[in-house]
């Protein structure tokens, strides 16, 4: 007779599919994350660039609009463009705003409260501080700000326009701050004459003759008055781009967080789910091997019972024949019961092979649980074994009824009962508690004997293991057996008391699984 090998764990093809392929869109969903994180930093970077470049030239421009409104007021003077520089300064995110002269000098200044040391041109690069003397127009990006130089000029729109400048453009008497004499006009200027004067107008008021009196300020600080141009550095802080750099990377930061941790739910629900397909791939090669051994005791068994059932019968009456007449305690007599016991204990193993290679179909009628656990329980009582051994019976009040085969049932509670006596040996407890479970039944049958052999307690239901020496290793393997045949179980584990504990369970109504 071959048996089947025992089925090994390996890892399922469906196993490493599954992880590739969980890892695959993992990688692909941080890569566009990535991606996606990139692009968002760049678009707001061109965003905050474009935002403060226009903030910058709104600046210039408004200094320029105030300046111009004080020359129509005839309050054209450094000082009062050193008090708008310095109250424009305040706003953020400006850190520094100055307006430069024609040569080197630094007409106005303004800081906020982050203070740069030293001139408007310090802790620029070398590149920036060239462009400003060469009163270059320029937009340049630093690491902490961005940097804005244009050509200052409050009469900008004049000149674009192509008007001539108006009469307010310049000084009017001696109580405005005229810095001397108006300069000579350039090529292509209109003289002093004309000031005031546009198309289809009369003549205007002419400049007074004689020079001006600068009010006794010194030289380098008097503007050209009226064809002032100036330059306009602006420095603006970009601290609010860093921040928001910083928000969309910890936002992705954490979002690569979130994926990853539910990755690794997914990855553990798909490897518990692994763990339980291969749990059951297993079981039912466990089975399969079951069978397929089981197939082979069958075909055994029937071969034993025809050659070995009728012999033993016979070699059985032939001894009791032989030893009749014998005097009681005579040689003859003790070899002819030895013979007898032996007989009698190879029919059983033959018979008990038979009941587990044939199993017989359960017999379904509603059953009375607690009726038949006090019938058990009162034969049980008698038996010579249960001399020493207190036996003890719990049913739960209103036990669920369920439809069984009353003689399987009965041939299971005694099997496990005898053998619970057996390893008492005449002194201990033996407990049987009976409680409703969902629709169904669950019995427990336990003691405080020796409890179960070392190792897998699943053993125990294996065909032909036996602790006892004359046991023949089935009656749990058929106990098993029939209660999967009726829908339940059959299950062994350790008892509170230190012993072994057997656990029954029934379906309600007789239902299978």
């Amino acid at each position: 007779m071959t048996t089947s090998p025992t089925p090994q764990r390996r890892r399922e093809p469906g196993n490493l599919w599954t992880g590739f392929l969980l890892g695959g869109v993992l990688l692909l969903i941080m890569a566009v994350l990535a991606v996606s994180t990139t692009q968002r930093v760049k678009r707001g970077e061109e965003l905050m660039r474009q935002s403060l470049t226009h903030q910058a030239l709104l600046l210039v421009e408004y200094l320029e609009g105030a300046s111009r409104a004080n020359m129509r007021r005839g309050m054209w003077r450094v000082q009062i463009l050193q008090a708008l520089v310095e109250e424009t300064a305040q706003h953020p995110p400006i850190r520094l705003l100055a307006i430069l002269g024609p040569a080197e000098e630094t007409l106005a200044v303004g800081r906020n409260q982050e203070i740069i040391q030293g001139g408007p041109l310090e802790g620029l690069p070398e590149e920036i501080k060239r462009e400003v003397d060469r009163r270059a127009e320029f937009i340049r990006f630093e690491p902490k700000e961005l940097v804005v130089g244009r050509p200052f000029d409050p009469l900008r729109r004049f000149r674009l326009t192509g008007k001539t400048l108006p009469s307010w453009a310049c000084p009017v008497d001696e109580n405005q701050p005229g810095l001397g004499p108006p300069p000579p006009p350039g090529p292509g200027e209109p003289p002093p004459e004309a000031w005031g004067r546009g198309p289809g107008r009369g003549p205007g008021p002419g400049p007074r003759q004689g020079p001006r009196r600068g009010m006794g300020m010194p030289m380098e600080h008097q503007l050209e008055s009226p064809a002032f141009r100036g330059y306009a550095l602006v420095r603006l802080s970009t601290q609010a781009f860093s921040q928001a750099r910083a928000q969309a990377l910890h936002e992705a930061l954490l979002l690569a967080a979130l994926i990853f941790l539910a990755a690794g739910l997914a990855a553990g629900g798909l490897w518990a789910a692994g763990r339980r397909r291969d749990n059951e791939i297993n079981r039912l090669r466990r089975e399969v091997a079951e069978t397929e051994h089981l197939a082979a005791l069958g075909r055994l068994a029937g071969s034993v019972a025809h050659e070995v059932r009728n012999p033993l019968s016979a070699v059985r009456g032939l001894v009791q024949y032989l030893a009749k007449g014998e005097e009681p305690g005579s040689k003859k007599a003790e070899y002819a019961a030895a013979a007898v016991e032996e007989v009698d204990r190879l029919e059983r193993v033959v018979s008990g092979l038979l009941d587990y290679t044939r199993p017989r179909e359960p017999r379904r009628v509603p059953l009375d649980l607690e009726e038949s656990l006090r019938g058990v329980m009162n034969l049980m009582s008698d038996d010579p074994r249960a001399s020493g051994v207190e036996l003890k019976l719990s049913v739960e009040p209103g036990l669920a009824q369920v439809s069984a085969d009353p003689d399987q049932i009965r041939q299971v509670l005694v099997n496990l009962m005898l053998n619970a006596l057996e390893a008492l040996n005449g002194r201990g407890h033996l407990f049987i508690s009976a409680r409703t479970l969902g629709d169904g039944v669950e019995v427990e049958i336990g003691d405080d004997g020796p409890g179960l052999p070392a190792g897998d307690p699943e053993q125990v239901f294996d065909p032909f293991f036996s602790t006892r020496e004359r046991g023949t290793g089935l009656g749990l393997a058929i106990a098993r057996r029939i209660m999967r045949a009726h829908g339940g179980d059959l299950k062994a584990g350790g008892s509170p008391e230190g012993g072994a504990l057997f656990v029954m369970t029934l379906p309600g109504g007789g239902g299978r699984p």
